[in-house]
Formats: structure tokens, sequence, C-alpha cells
């Protein structure tokens, strides 16, 4: 027992340790993707006296309108990347530096969470918190949200979260540590809107372990419910709008029940076999087919039953650790549920959503764990080299997955080849190739952007770059003029002006149609 004391005192210099030797590397990409339009090319963050207007809006660059675009409210984290850059200029090394210092900082407050509800009475719960957490910090399927700065909202909310959630643990709710309670759950909110799940979290830990504080936490969900809707809906009228873009977004909800199944096999396969790790995903199950929609399904309704079936034996035998796995049941269910397309998101799948629900997987395997340690005590030197294999096989993926990331061009060049039929993929893709010079290449990309996804604007916008390069200036206005009408795109009026004067050689005609969209785009 001495030794493992003297052990637990290094779990915290080991997540630091562990973290930097496996994401050090990762400190010196580029901004990619979303950064470019949420970082590099929005003066607005540029500069932390903009403040109130990151409460104002989205986080989207919208080309120099003094406004911020977008379908969510994340205002934090727009505030965070104000004070990076003002702090730090377009250095993308510190943005990356301090997303992994809060990826740490959340391994150990999940430390911290598993300490204090496993049960306290196991002298092994504290090395299995260890472990489990050694998991969540080292895990592959956790690279895009700790590398890629634009999700730096999943960082945050879960941060806000997870201290809001020890607190409350912790805390006995005089009226004080009630506010305190709610403005925490409150910057959860304003990091990404998923924080509503430590809301919902809340109020299941209160009833299952400390009904007495009920009425008090029902005061701070309250009180933060009412600031973020006056924030949301009253000063930056933000409201609920579908993305439209994205396969998924464009169908009904009957249309998008079929694909839930390979949605939650997918999240399953990749946390158990992280190989595949792609961005950018927008598949659609359209058939009932055996390898689409059948065996998704059946391999999805196992684990479930099996998942509830255990918790019911749990209960019924009256099990100590019945309400623990309950409360990291209801964590994986809320955070899976959230990501399973109910509610219409940008992509069918994302490796960061499934940040939260990680957690509460996590949760459960360390309950069967301490429920079953009388079999498993059996196998324990075979366990822990397991245990090391593992770990050491997440930690290599994780390296390799986070030098994806280095740019643009490495990322899309090879997540292009796992997801093919990405409108947004082969976009992004061409305009990494256009910027090294392969034209043709880029070409190529955009017409398949443009072929998959006709009514976007950004591959049309490009594809008209592509053709006024070549001097086909009446290909490249019709582009230009196709990418405004599908969705007002403000680098194409832009380029459409510049082309219709020097192009075109028609200066009255271009300041005809300057002044027209400047009543659109003031």
């Amino acid at each position: 027992m001495n030794k493992l004391q003297t052990f637990s005192k290094y779990f915290i210099p080991i997540f630091f340790l562990a973290g930097f030797l496996i994401y050090g590397a990762s400190l010196s990409n580029s901004f990619i993707w979303d950064d470019e339009e949420q970082i590099v090319n929005n003066g607005l963050v540029h500069s932390i006296k903009n403040l109130p207007h990151f409460f104002q809006g989205s986080t989207f660059n919208t080309g120099g309108t003094g406004n911020l675009s977008g379908l969510y409210y994340k205002p934090l984290m727009t505030v965070f990347f104000a004070l990076f850059y003002t702090v730090f200029g377009d250095n993308s090394f510190f943005f990356h530096f301090f997303q992994l210092v809060f990826h740490l900082a959340n391994t150990c407050l999940i430390f911290v969470l598993f300490r204090k509800i496993f049960p306290q009475n196991k002298k092994d719960s504290r090395v299995l918190a260890f472990f489990l957490s050694l998991i969540f910090l080292v895990h592959p399927i956790n690279v895009e949200t700790v590398v890629y700065s634009s999700s730096l909202q999943d960082i945050l909310y879960m941060f806000f979260g997870l201290v809001s959630l020890i607190f409350l643990i912790k805390k006995e709710l005089t009226i004080k540590r009630t506010l305190t309670l709610s403005l925490l759950l409150l910057l959860s909110l304003l990091s990404k809107e998923t924080g509503i799940i430590f809301v919902l979290l809340s109020v299941v830990y209160i009833y299952l372990y400390q009904k007495e504080k009920l009425k008090s936490l029902i005061g701070a969900v309250l009180i933060t419910l009412i600031a973020y809707s006056i924030l949301r809906f009253g000063v930056a009228q933000v409201f609920f709008n579908k993305h439209n873009l994205s396969p998924l977004t464009r169908i009904p909800l009957l249309e998008r029940l079929p694909s839930m199944p390979k949605i939650i096999t997918f999240y399953l396969t990749t946390f158990l076999f992280p190989v595949y790790l792609s961005i950018s995903q927008h598949w659609v199950v359209k058939s009932f087919t055996f390898t689409d929609f059948y065996k998704p399904l059946a391999f999805s309704l196992i684990i479930f039953l099996a998942l509830t079936t255990y918790l019911y034996h749990l209960y019924r035998s009256k099990n100590p650790l019945r309400k623990t796995f309950l409360f990291f049941y209801c964590w994986f269910i809320f955070g899976l549920g959230l990501h399973l397309q109910i509610f219409p998101l940008d992509m069918t799948v994302a490796d960061r959503w499934f940040y939260m629900a990680e957690v509460g997987l996590l949760g459960m395997a360390g309950i069967l764990i301490l429920d079953l340690k009388p079999v498993i005590s059996r196998f324990s030197l075979f366990l822990f080299f397991l245990a090391a294999i593992v770990l050491a096989v997440f930690s290599i993926r994780t390296i390799s997955r986070s030098l994806d990331w280095r740019n643009g061009l490495t990322l899309y060049s090879k997540d292009e080849r796992i997801t093919p039929n990405s409108f947004d993929l082969e976009n992004n893709l061409g305009v990494e190739l256009y910027r090294v010079g392969r034209i043709q290449e880029a070409k190529t990309h955009f017409e398949r952007s443009v072929e998959i996804a006709p009514f976007w604007w950004t591959n049309w916008n490009n594809l008209g770059a592509v053709y006024e390069r070549e001097k086909n200036i009446e290909a490249a206005k019709e582009a230009y003029l196709t990418a405004i009408k599908n969705g007002q795109y403000y680098l194409s009026y832009e380029n459409v002006a510049k082309i219709t004067f020097f192009g075109e050689n028609n200066p009255e005609e271009a300041r005809k149609f300057v002044k027209d969209s400047l009543k659109i785009l003031p």
C-alpha cells in the first residue's frame, strides 16, 4: 500500500510528461481547415478589444462586415482565440500549446472525477482511475480534438463541465456556491452547445447521490439556462438553423434514422480499433443492405442490450456499484445521443464528437473491472502487459495521426483516400494543391467537389479562380456568379468585380456591380 501511495504521487506528472511526449511534435503544426476562417482571416479575433463582438454573433469571418457568422454560438472559444492572438500573434505554436494544456487539464479532471465517483473503499480504484485517464489522454480518436485549433470549443466545454461536476460533488450548495455552479455550467455552454450534457449529468448525479441538493441545483440550472438564452437569442440572435450542406442535413429525420446504427458502430469500432481516422465524413445510409444497415444495427443492439442487462443485474443484486454504472451509462448515452443526427449536424461523424461519450464509456469499463476484480486478479500479470501494449499502440497511432495534421496538404491528401466523395475534403485538397502550383490537380478536385455539392459556394469560387488563371474569363465569371447565387460568398463578390473591371475591361459595369453588392454586404 505504501508503494502504491508513493507511486500515486507521480500520476499527474506522468500525465503531463506523456502528453508532451506524444503530442510534442504536433505543436509546430500549421493552422488548418476552419482555422483559416475562424482565426487567420478573421480580423475580429486578432484583438481582445473586440470582446463585445464575440457575444453578438457566431465564429466565422464574414469578409470585413464587422460581424461573425455561423450556425452555432461559441463565444468563449472566440474569446480565447483573441487572447492568444493578442499576445502571440498568428503563431500557431501557442494555439496548439494551450490547447494541449487544456487537454492535459481535462485528463487530470477526469482522473479526479473517477477517484471521487469510484468506490472509495477499493484500494485499486486509484490505479484504475489513473489507467482509464491515461487511455483518454493518449487515445487516437482524440487527436482531432487536441491538434485542430478550431476544436478548442470541445476542449473548453469539457474543461468547464468537468470542473462544474467536481465542484458539485465536493461542495454544499449555498447561495454563493449555487451562483458559482451556474457560472461554470454557463461557461461550458458558451464554449459549445454540447455543454448542455453537463447540465443533464448534474441533475442525474444529484438525483442518484445527493437528493438534498436537488432544489439548489434546479435553481442553478435555471440561472444558467436563462443567462444563456438571453445571450444567445437576445444579444446574438443565433437560433437553431440547419447547416444544409452535408447530405444528412438535407433530408428529413425519417431518412436520417437508417444511418444511426452505422454512426454508433463507427464510434465504438473507431474507439476500439482507431485505424482509419479521417475528417469530413458525409456518408448517408440510403438502402437497407447488410453491410450498411443490418450488421451495424445488430452490433448496436447487442452492445446496448449487454450494457442494459448488466445495469439491470447490478440493480437486481443491489450491487453497491449500480449507481455509479448508471451515472456513466447516462453519460455515454447523452454524449453519443447528441451526435446521432436526431438534430442534423454539419457532418455525419467526427472524431471530436466522441470526446464526451468516451468518458462515459471508460467509466462503465472501470465499474465492470472493479466488479469482476476476483476473476481479473487471477490474470493480473497478463492484463498488466496487455494494458501496456494497448497504451503503447494507441500512443504510436496518436503520434502518427497528429503528424497527418502538419498542414492542409498532408491531412487532406491522406484523408481523401479514406473518405472519398466528400465535397469539402475534395475542395480543401484542391485549395492546397493550388497553393503549391499543382493547378490541374487542383482543378480536378474542385470539379469533383462541384459535382458532389453543386449547391455549395466555396467550391464554385475556387473553380472560378482556376478558370481565371487559365484566362477563361467567361467560365470564371459564371462560376463566381454561381457561388454568389448559392451563398452570397463575399470573396466571389470581390472576384466578379475584379474580373469585370480587369478581365472584361468594363469599369462601368464593375462600378455598378460593386454599388449593388454593397447593399447586400455593407
